[in-house]
């Protein structure tokens, strides 16, 4: 699951409401909550919705096989270019979506420039569907639509400060 699929049913769900006797100001006031959760997620981490168009992930020399894009993407957003000659995944190359890393079936020749299309954002990261349902479950047990980063849940600060590119 990714971040963007989670709905109001589903937090509902977890929050352990019937959605289906739920009003429209309920559901509503759900809706605020999980944009309030992302908020702070891209506050605190500042991973931030980007396409990265033509990114140069590195140049062929005939025997390195493997080769790194800079941020993790969203699965099935990728598209990786050997002189501008679009590659199929799978059958030329393989992406872990979560660390960046192209594999190719064989080494790309020698001079031959490897670029990546991509996006990256909140649904890059599959735990951050876990602490957007927790913060939203903090914010709704204390009736509050602000999230107290001074009482953060531990598990959420892990998983937040294991992807936050806000260092300083």
């Amino acid at each position: 699951m990714k971040v963007s699929e989670i709905t109001t049913s589903l937090v509902s769900d977890y929050l352990r409401l019937d959605y289906e006797s739920m009003t429209t100001t309920e559901i509503a006031e759900i809706t605020t909550l999980i944009d309030t959760a992302k908020a702070f997620i891209r506050s605190y981490t500042g991973v931030r919705e980007r396409t990265i168009t033509g990114e140069l992930v590195g140049v062929g020399n005939g025997e390195t096989r493997e080769f790194k894009i800079t941020f993790p993407t969203v699965p099935d957003t990728t598209t990786i270019y050997a002189d501008g000659v679009v590659l199929t995944e799978t059958t030329d190359y393989t992406l872990d979506d979560t660390t960046g890393y192209i594999v190719f079936a064989t080494a790309p020749e020698s001079g031959a420039e490897i670029s990546a299309d991509y996006q990256t954002g909140l649904d890059a990261y599959n735990d951050f569907v876990l602490a957007v349902y927790v913060l939203v479950q903090s914010m709704y047990d204390n009736r509050a639509y602000y999230i107290d980063k001074s009482a953060l849940n531990s598990v959420v600060e892990a998983i937040l400060g294991m992807h936050c590119v806000n260092l300083l």
